[in-house]
């Protein structure tokens, strides 16, 4: 028999009004009843340790022996439980290793997308995106991922199941537009590389209701059939009741990455195209085709692709399978941040000559400063005017450097694309 929190409260209940006997005088200090996510424990008086059966319905356990729990002096459980009994001698190195590798997951997943998080957070801040397609994916990594981390540390402490069931479905829907918005990349690639249309004519409103209004329509559905058949406690997914009912959803994700393969196959074959057509390097053309390809794989998510089920049922392989697709996932978002904004050419020389005028009014202002109080106070406004740049309040520069401020502070990072709609992936 299987129970939750609160259908084990009421079994024990109806239990001890049936055999009054049984349950502890009302004037002795006990322990309540509990349910631990894995046994349900009856009113044990304090100071005593309770022991009931090994739980029946889990496969591979010891079912003759007992699990035990101390009730304290004080009337609260431990609350750590004793299930060595229940588990087979050949087993605990497995469920150890099992262990290890699901704290290796969360260590990576945790990291990861917090990473990835930071840096779609500095992506958008610094305006590099070249069109509302990134800034709507980056925008679904950045929702997915927090809720994720909200999710992971919150969830074992959430005291109502509607809440958890909007949590979960909440998650849901923002992994759902995750994946549609990079449908709407690779489909906006291709109209615009393969058949060559103009960016222009491919309306905003359109993409706006693939890439967030059909996962809302799919996570409706799959929120009406979950309660409707399978209205369990926070909707989460499992591997042998509820599997079925995930598809709901699952398979719209999965029909949009097949078609970002083809896109992505279709992409790559017209650069590879025009790059024969040129006239330079084999080796240089096959560099860019490579690069190319490279960078539309976190883009389009075809890594998903590769890590939706592993290769053969080994132990060993298993892991590595589970690890790297953590990593992968985890990643894509930072990734995504530094194909398509870090490494863009205008970005860096924009920074990189941001920094070096910085650096120039920094030295200017520790310069003349110094000189000031070396005793050449007669020209002391220069090392004033220096300080003054190097704090951006003046625009204009001084007598011995004219114009220095405005050449500082008068560089921005471009905020639309000046190559046209085509250098999206720069080849």
């Amino acid at each position: 028999m299987t129970f939750n929190a609160e259908q084990c409260i009421v079994w024990f209940n109806r239990y001890y009004q049936q055999h009054p006997t049984a349950a502890p005088d009302d004037e002795t200090l006990y322990c309540n009843t509990s349910w631990n996510s894995v046994s349900c424990w009856p009113r044990t008086p304090a100071g005593t340790v309770a022991s009931i059966p090994c739980p029946s319905y889990l496969i591979g356990i010891n079912h003759d022996n007992n699990a035990t729990r101390e009730c304290y002096p004080n009337g609260t459980w431990a609350a750590k439980t004793v299930y060595d009994l229940c588990v087979p001698n050949e087993s605990h190195s497995s469920y150890h290793h099992e262990d290890t590798l699901d704290t290796a997951e969360r260590v990576i997943y945790n990291v990861g997308y917090t990473i990835s998080t930071l840096a779609l957070g500095i992506a958008l801040s610094l305006r590099c995106l070249r069109n509302s397609i990134h800034c709507h994916l980056i925008v679904s990594f950045i929702a997915k991922n927090l809720m994720w981390i909200i999710m992971r540390h919150s969830l074992v402490h959430l005291q109502f199941k509607w809440v958890c069931k909007l949590m979960t479905s909440l998650f849901n829907f923002l992994h759902a537009t995750n994946f549609f918005w990079m449908f709407v990349e690779g489909m906006y690639l291709h109209v615009i590389i393969v058949w060559t249309f103009s960016a222009d004519k491919i309306r905003l409103s359109y993409l706006l209701c693939i890439g967030w209004g059909i996962p809302a329509v799919n996570m409706i559905a799959w929120i009406i059939v979950r309660k409707l058949l399978a209205d369990d406690d926070c909707w989460l997914p499992d591997q042998t009741k509820t599997e079925k009912y995930d598809y709901v959803y699952m398979a719209p994700i999965l029909f949009v990455l097949c078609l970002n393969i083809i896109f992505m196959a279709t992409i790559v074959w017209v650069l590879i195209t025009k790059l024969r057509a040129s006239h330079t390097l084999e080796t240089r053309q096959y560099r860019k085709a490579v690069k190319a390809t490279i960078i539309l794989f976190p883009l389009l998510g075809i890594t998903y692709v590769f890590f939706i089920m592993p290769p053969v049922n080994h132990p060993t392989v298993e892991t590595v399978f589970k690890l790297i697709n953590a990593i992968l996932q985890s990643f894509q978002g930072l990734l995504v941040a530094f194909f398509y904004c870090f490494l863009n050419g205008e970005v860096k020389g924009v920074l990189k000559k941001k920094i070096s005028r910085l650096n120039d009014a920094r030295s200017l202002s520790t310069k003349f400063t110094r000189t000031s109080y070396g005793g050449w106070t007669r020209n002391s406004e220069y090392g004033h005017t220096a300080v003054t740049m190097a704090n951006g309040a003046m625009e204009g520069g001084s007598a011995l450097y004219p114009g220095t401020a405005k050449a500082v502070f008068t560089e921005s990072i471009p905020l639309t694309d000046t190559n046209g709609a085509s250098s999206n992936i720069e080849c």
